[in-house]
């Protein structure tokens, strides 16, 4: 279990941007210059009045307000680390998926749970993204972005473990 529990994290600076480091399992203050393109971090929202994980995108803007059930990619966390480093500690925390990793060449991805907890997914994908501020979801299949809707529309909601259509119901009076 990788350990960046959001309940704990009225006492961070609403200013400053976290990166989670996968090997301490704690966050670390990371300057705005020093960001990198596609990676997540832990920031302030002001829509919805906490931190939430996100990604730094191509526009240097931060995109989605990770949701439970998001999966992204490990390496999508901005690890500093060097690859040795990676894989001893992988094969510390996870001796399946680093045999995955080892056999099939399966990149290992971790999933956002309820709690604000990041946790290793043996799901093999390339991710999968639900925003709590918009309800938008978004699944990448072969490198491609491609958002997920239903017969109602975009939003969803997020209940019991799975998502469930949201529709918004308008009033012509």
């Amino acid at each position: 279990m990788i350990r960046a529990d959001q309940s704990k994290t009225s006492k961070l600076d609403k200013n400053t941007i976290y990166r989670l480091d996968l090997f301490t399992e704690t966050l670390k203050p990371n300057s705005k210059e020093d960001l990198k393109k596609g990676a997540v971090y832990f920031r302030y929202s002001q829509m919805s009045g906490h931190h939430v994980w996100s990604r730094w995108s191509e526009e240097h803007v931060f995109e989605f307000a990770m949701g439970p059930g998001s999966v992204q990619p490990a390496w999508r966390f901005d690890i500093r680390e060097g690859r040795e480093d990676q894989l001893r500690l992988l094969e510390e925390r996870s001796p399946e998926l680093y045999k995955r990793l080892m056999v099939q060449g399966a990149r290992p991805m971790i999933q956002l749970l309820e709690n604000g907890r990041w946790q290793l997914d043996i799901a093999s994908n390339e991710g999968r993204v639900f925003d709590i501020e918009t309800g938008g979801r978004w699944e990448w299949h072969g490198g491609h972005r491609v958002r997920v809707v239903h017969s109602g529309g975009k939003s969803w909601t997020y209940q019991d473990h799975t998502y469930h259509p949201s529709y918004a119901v308008r009033s012509a009076w």
